[in-house]
């Protein structure tokens, strides 16, 4: 269920953010500034995860 889980939670969050991580960086290059938001939500993520890394289950 872990897997189910996280997973999904990975999808939504790239379906919603509609693309990659590679490509956040080229549509900051190209002027489409809102994905800005979505690159702090990832480093965001990535630094939370980092915190709590040590508590979860894996």
């Amino acid at each position: 269920p872990r897997y189910l889980i996280g997973g999904i939670l990975f999808g939504l969050g790239w379906a919603l953010a509609g693309a990659c991580p590679g490509p956040m960086f080229v549509m900051t290059g190209a002027g489409y500034f809102p994905i800005l938001v979505v690159i702090l939500g990832a480093v965001l993520g990535t630094w939370l995860y980092g915190l709590i890394k040590n508590k979860l289950p894996h």
